[in-house]
């Protein structure tokens, strides 16, 4: 049911097939027309030569888009276990990495004295004493290389390695002890820089100069923060070369309890450790992401990481899916289970054995939003679930986006590239003066275009209830747009005034055409695309336009018009076969756009 929607999409199905290369010798090849590279992007052109430059060197026939990441796969196979993965790394992120994303000067401490009471006193610090009372005294004392300061008519003390609490409360006591009556008040004047060195996992490790203030998240975002390899939880603060501290920054990442991260000491060295043991929350958990677990920690813990779960999910059984023999093995296991059962190193938890995902819902419904889907969900489950359509909607015109539906019109636009590009190359004396601006036209909107993705869908509430193969299974990632009601169709492409014009009862086509300023001289005379609100699109007849435009055709409110340009003929391409899908979906894509704004 799924795959006949989906086929009614204007995918470039046959564009990979239409563009074909003859078979002939790469190695002599003539050189390129310079009037025709010239007429090209800058991009193609760096294409066209790459291509150039790979058949002499490789003598292949078929080279891949040099600037494409679709190059990098042979079959539509390949592509979509590519994409597969890129939306599975999306949805896994590590927990925390995203806290030294940004330098920013905000989180970065000033060397001026601004400090706790927890700050260390060091070599380089200066300390302003004011006495009261029985004896008045005002001075600075600088803590000098061995530690000490000097007070006034006391003497020397030993200050370096204490918090500033600690070295008030040592002054006010030697004070105290000296005089009768006396009150002492004890602040920083000034605080030093200090050196210290990071190890390990992070994006630059080396030695760093801070100020006297930093604490260890001030110096690991310093260094760029920790890499994809680091721990958050295993990071030891070196000081007198041993270990003087163990950090873990899940609590204050968590709790956002920060008073016991270390404050840092000239000649300290940090180490970040290598992560060991990942597991991912997924579907179902309040913060979907990839935690790290020490070995003593259970499933509980994951779940309070992930923030616990959410309301809909399913709190009774949990889905493991584990990695073992070179495979994946899902076990199912309940909350009972779930105390005994001992969490490994890339599992991932769902807490809802049925879930597949969310799929969005904007527009004119009462209650727009995302919302978790099963299986067995239909269009009609979540246009019910978001609680029915306004009275100003217009389900007509609704547009349905699909992940999927845009990957097969990448891979399809991309491979008519790279199978352009090839015969150009291979074929360089076979275009004639005539088509050159034609192709030049088809090489930039091949390069540019940007696939939207939208399936063809019924969004009418009566008839999907009453048509169940117009009620379709939703997808993982599927974006639902009801629009406002749309009093008129717009036209796009080869015209004089694109844009939009009023709908009115009875206009046929040229009416609208010539209300937008008639064709150009750059229009297409063999085809023009008629996209109805609900994205279902139509083409005149080759060599038909005319005809076309003067019967008495659908145009809806909300309807796109669209005039592609005028390619031309080049011997050795089936361009009927190569352009129509191509402006059929640029059609689509404004028909979809136009919804979504609307």
């Amino acid at each position: 049911m799924k795959n006949k929607y989906l086929l009614k999409l204007p995918f470039l199905f046959f564009i990979f097939f239409a563009v074909q290369t003859e078979s002939q010798s790469i190695g002599d090849l003539p050189e390129m027309d310079q009037n025709f590279l010239d007429s090209l992007p800058e991009s193609v052109q760096e294409d066209l030569i790459s291509e150039i430059k790979q058949d002499k060197g490789n003598n292949k026939n078929l080279q891949s888009r040099p600037s494409s990441e679709l190059s990098k796969y042979k079959t539509l196979d390949d592509w979509e276990k590519f994409k597969k993965q890129q939306s599975l790394d999306k949805q896994s992120e590590r927990y925390g990495l995203r806290l030294f994303n940004t330098m920013q000067s905000s989180f970065m401490p000033l060397n001026e004295p601004n400090f706790g009471s927890n700050y260390i006193v060091d070599y380089g610090d200066s300390i302003t004493v004011n006495t009261f009372g029985s004896k008045k005294l005002s001075y600075i004392a600088d803590v000098k290389r061995d530690g000490t300061i000097l007070l006034e008519e006391v003497g020397s003390i030993t200050v370096a390695g204490l918090n500033f609490e600690q070295v008030i409360n040592l002054i006010n006591n030697k004070y105290k002890v000296a005089f009768i009556g006396i009150n002492v008040a004890v602040n920083l004047d000034s605080i030093r820089d200090i050196n210290i060195l990071i190890t390990g996992n992070v994006a630059f490790p080396g030695i760093y100069t801070l100020s006297g203030n930093s604490n260890i998240l001030q110096a690991l975002n310093i260094a760029g923060g920790i890499n994809e390899n680091g721990s958050l939880r295993n990071i030891s603060l070196k000081r007198s070369n041993k270990i003087d501290q163990k950090v873990d920054l899940y609590e204050a990442l968590l709790l956002g309890n920060i008073e016991n991260i270390p404050f840092l000491m000239t000649g300290d060295s940090i180490h970040i450790g290598p992560v060991n043991n990942l597991v991912r929350a997924g579907y179902g958990f309040n913060n979907t992401a990839i935690f790290e677990l020490k070995k003593n920690e259970t499933f509980d813990d994951l779940i309070k990481f992930a923030g616990g779960l959410m309301n809909e999910s399913n709190k009774e059984i949990f889905k493991v899916v584990r990695f073992e023999n070179n495979k994946f093995k899902s076990y199912e296991i309940n909350t009972n289970d779930s105390l005994n059962f001992k969490l490994s190193n890339l599992d991932s938890i769902y807490a809802d054995k049925e879930a597949i995902g969310t799929v969005e819902i904007t527009g004119n419904v009462k209650y727009p939003g995302k919302y978790s889907i099963s299986s067995s969900d239909r269009i009609l489950d979540i246009i019910e679930r978001s609680g029915g359509y306004t009275d100003t909607a217009y389900p007509f015109g609704g547009s349905m986006l699909r992940e999927s539906a845009r990957d097969l019109e990448q891979f399809y636009s991309e491979k008519s590239y790279q199978n352009l590009i090839t015969f150009i190359t291979s074929n360089p004396s076979a275009i004639p003066a005539n088509g050159a601006t034609g192709l030049s036209y088809l090489l930039s909107e091949l390069k540019d275009y940007e696939p939207i993705g939208r399936v063809i869908v019924e969004l009418d509430e009566s008839n999907l209830k009453e048509n169940l193969q117009d009620n379709i299974y939703l997808a993982d990632g599927d974006e639902i747009h009801i629009p406002t009601y749309s009093s008129n169709v717009f036209i796009f492409g080869e015209v004089g005034n694109p844009g939009s014009v009023l709908f009115k009862e009875g206009d046929t086509m040229m009416d609208y055409i010539v209300r937008s300023g008639g064709l150009t001289r750059y229009s297409s005379k063999d085809s023009v695309f008629i996209v109805s609100p609900n994205g279902e699109t139509k083409k005149a007849p080759i060599n038909g336009l005319r005809k076309y435009l003067t019967e008495d055709v659908n145009i809806y409110p909300g309807s796109v018009i669209y005039i592609p340009r005028h390619i031309g003929k080049i011997e050795g391409i089936n361009y009927i076969a190569t352009i129509a899908p191509i402006f059929s979906s640029m059609a689509l894509s404004a028909a979809s756009i136009n919804s979504i704004n609307n």
